[in-house]
């Protein structure tokens, strides 16, 4: 189906008898294999994109027609929760709001509905009620053509095999097809939503001002461990402060406690115990050099045990991953699995393989400089 193609060769690091001196060359051979699948790959996933078939999996409030796996037909139960979102929106409401009142209806979370359908979408479970909608989920949902009946292609793309992250692509390089399946939501209601959109925007960037401080990054929340978020105060600018982004008053989360703390308190905590340690410094430099070398010690043994569980995960998963490859190939030969199935996995699997390699180099050279003199 394919034509010729390369022979996997499954590598081995090390034997009984030493290095394997034929490594090199089963290596090169692995990747050039691997490269040579992603190409078929990449042309067959461009031509059925510039075909106008869907290239990802129907969105919320869509379902696969069961007589042609290429077409989206609605989703009545999920459909009407996305008219509410939208409705909703177009009333005034805002995000947060609208998460708010759909978890308060007890709605399902778009990953759980899958689920509750036997639906396997993938992806982690966040949270523990299946009811909580976050606010980026409806704002994502609200910025998708596909609601009004189009098919969008070639959103993101990936540098090359080597690499599983994809990349958004720029929006002049998406592919377009109007009018493909049945429309959920009106065009002119939704190019009215994006109007909204693009106006609350510009008012929340020039409010943020995008302002970064000495701080950003550096603040958690002692009970839940999130990040405190920096704040000015509404009625007085002049004040900011830093907050619990997990606090249930506020973001609907779980954290009891708003751990509310000024920027200019903590400024002064930091500033006191700065001049406290230069204090120490001044009186008895031999006792401020062992606190620190102790200090230095105990970070390092942290991240070297942090780093050393690391590498024994990454180590078992190449492990099942290398078995899983040999198996592709060997359920291929058999005929238990057809090419294309065949070319997915293995270009799926020779990624992860040559990940999970590169980490743990990675993490061999990060255990190196935790090496304490």
């Amino acid at each position: 189906m394919y034509g010729v193609r390369f022979i996997a060769v499954t590598d081995s690091v090390d034997s009984q008898e030493g290095l394997d001196d034929m490594l090199p060359i089963r290596n090169f051979m692995n990747e050039q294999y691997a490269k040579d699948i992603s190409k078929k790959v990449r042309a067959a996933h461009r031509i059925r994109g510039t075909l106008g078939i869907p290239l990802g999996q129907p969105l919320y409030g869509y379902i696969k027609d069961p007589e042609n796996k290429n077409r989206w037909i609605v989703d009545l139960e999920a459909s009407k929760v996305v008219k509410k979102i939208f409705q909703m929106f177009l009333e005034g409401n805002g995000s947060e709001t609208i998460a708010r009142i759909l978890s308060e209806e007890h709605i399902l979370y778009p990953t759980e509905y899958w689920r509750s359908k036997g639906i396997n979408r993938g992806g982690k479970k966040t949270y523990n009620d299946p009811y909580r909608w976050n606010d980026s989920t409806v704002s994502k949902m609200l910025t998708r053509q596909e609601y009004c009946g189009d098919v969008v292609n070639f959103k993101t793309r990936s540098l090359d095999f080597k690499h599983k992250a994809r990349l958004d692509n720029p929006k002049e390089n998406w592919v377009v097809f109007k009018d493909v399946h049945e429309p959920i939501i009106s065009r002119s209601d939704f190019d009215h939503v994006q109007e909204l959109l693009a106006r609350g925007n510009r008012k929340i960037s020039k409010y943020k001002g995008g302002k970064t401080t000495m701080f950003t990054g550096l603040l958690y929340c002692p009970d839940c461990g999130r990040k405190l978020w920096y704040h000015t105060n509404t009625i007085n600018s002049d004040i900011h402060f830093y907050c619990c982004s997990n606090y249930e008053k506020e973001t609907r989360g779980t954290c009891k406690t708003r751990h509310y703390i000024r920027e200019d308190a903590l400024e002064h905590i930091v500033l006191s115990e700065i001049r406290h340690l230069a204090a120490l410094l001044k009186k008895d430099e031999v006792y401020f050099a062992e606190l620190l070398q102790a200090k230095a010690e105990s970070t390092l043994a942290e991240k070297k045990k942090e780093l050393e569980n690391e590498l024994r995960s990454v180590t078992s998963r190449k492990k099942t991953v290398d078995n899983l490859y040999e198996k592709c190939y060997e359920d291929n030969a058999a005929g238990r699995i057809d090419d294309e199935w065949f070319v997915h996995l293995s270009a799926k699997y020779s990624a992860e393989r040559k990940d999970c390699r590169d980490r743990i180099t990675e993490i061999n050279e990060e255990l190196k400089k935790t090496i304490i003199q």
